[in-house]
């Protein structure tokens, strides 16, 4: 299996991604590298990885792995979905270049644009003034729990072309004393052209709470590149294990729900019978996009917890575990002021 890290082109030192400079940053000598220069180091990597290894059988990702830091030569374990990690020993960033191969390849990524150091701070504001957190949860003791970690997601574009009929009814009412009548007036409706939606985005790894991710969205294009394994460097990556197919299967059905509310919304009547949908949905391209997050877990009395932040706005959610004690305590203390308001109101009422 092929494992790699990245060099320093000054002093050849384990060298990771840095957001803060958006591109490459050694520890040792500070020396940082241009996007060019990050883009051209990394192609010559991959051709010579490629040359080398072309006559062997790519990762499936079927199993937890072991392999070997080409810093130290320490044994890294992966999950079975990771395609990017650290060294436990000598902190280098491991890169498994074998799992990023044919349909696990991504074509686009959002690099890092906020680093851990910030992360840790929107931690830190998020859980400020929460009083029934456990004791041992604090920032010092779970800052280090944190991981920059790129998740998958597959972009799919569709396109449609709209061939719709149906009949609109609007509808009168009049009274004559007891009596109602109803006039109803009755429209064609008709609608053709075009309609695109460019990169319907879905999270393509269901090993994560999805509801935590959403609740940090959006991700936004204007910061997206071609994807470059450089920018895996010092982060951890998954890839994806929902497929493609049924992405887009969900894309075109999300289309097709837009445009329909879409068209009726243009219809000015009450009701819309006799619908005739000929509209016809492609898909252009998909793309398997990788987008940046910061990630804490936290277990806590046989149950988990999860705090997300946007590792390109900076955008916080989670979920919190409470002291089941200092909830005991809590309550007896609301209930007992609760009683004693009610005596004292008693006595002041005799």
């Amino acid at each position: 299996m092929s494992v790699s890290n990245y060099k320093c082109i000054g002093c050849s030192a384990p060298i990771a991604f840095n957001p803060n400079v958006g591109g490459f940053k050694c520890e040792y000598c500070g020396r940082t590298c241009t996007e060019q220069e990050l883009i051209d180091f990394v192609e010559k990597t991959e051709e010579k990885w490629a040359k080398k290894h072309a006559h062997e059988e790519h990762d499936d990702g079927s199993q937890i792995r072991q392999y070997n830091c080409p810093n130290c030569g320490a044994e890294v374990v992966c999950g079975d979905t990771t395609t990017a990690s650290c060294c436990y020993y000598c902190h280098s960033p491991v890169i498994i270049e074998s799992r990023l191969q044919g349909d696990f390849r991504p074509t686009k990524i959002i690099p890092f644009q906020i680093d851990k150091k910030t992360a840790v701070q929107k931690f830190s504001e998020w859980i400020a003034g929460k009083k029934l957190l456990p004791k041992d949860f604090t920032v010092a003791n779970q800052q280090e729990n944190i991981v920059g970690m790129y998740l998958p997601y597959w972009d799919v574009d569709v396109d449609a072309n709209i061939d719709y009929h149906a009949e609109g009814l609007v509808e009168h009412a009049r009274r004559y004393g007891d009596r109602e009548e109803i006039t109803t007036e009755r429209y064609r409706i008709n609608r053709n052209g075009r309609m695109r939606f460019p990169a319907i985005r879905s999270l393509s790894f269901d090993k994560i709470d999805q509801n935590l991710i959403n609740a940090i969205n959006p991700f936004y294009a204007d910061s997206e590149t071609e994807f470059n394994t450089g920018y895996l460097s010092g982060f951890q990556a998954e890839r994806h294990t929902i497929p493609r197919e049924k992405a887009e299967k969900n894309a075109l059905q999300q289309a097709q729900n837009f445009a329909l509310n879409q068209i009726r919304s243009t219809a000015q009547c009450d009701r819309i019978v006799h619908e005739d949908d000929g509209s016809q949905y492609n898909i252009p391209q998909t793309h398997y996009t990788l987008l940046p997050v910061y990630i804490l877990h936290y277990h806590y009395q046989g149950k988990d917890y999860q705090f997300a932040v946007n590792g390109q706005t900076g955008v916080s959610a989670g979920n919190l575990p409470t002291d089941t004690m200092k909830v005991s305590i809590f309550s007896i203390a609301v209930g007992l002021i609760v009683l004693i308001l009610a005596l004292l109101g008693g006595v002041f009422l005799w």
